[in-house]
């Protein structure tokens, strides 16, 4: 049982943790563009800039995402 709950702790924080990173990731999105506030539209137009972007812009957003940790 004791090793259940941990199990079932773990998964909530990460859960947490995701969701967390998840609204900055659309606060900053938003800001960045001017959007109404969906998060999601300005999270997947700042995915995409990235994209756009060629090699430059993928390593950038490696970059990015290896910060996040």
């Amino acid at each position: 049982m004791k090793n259940m709950a941990t199990v079932v702790g773990d998964i909530a924080q990460s859960l947490i943790a995701l969701f967390k990173g998840l609204v900055v990731a659309s606060v900053f999105a938003a800001i960045l563009f001017a959007v109404p506030w969906n998060g999601l539209d300005g999270t997947m137009a700042l995915v995409s800039k990235f994209l756009n972007g060629g090699l430059t812009g993928l390593l950038t957003l490696l970059l990015l995402a290896s910060w996040m940790k």
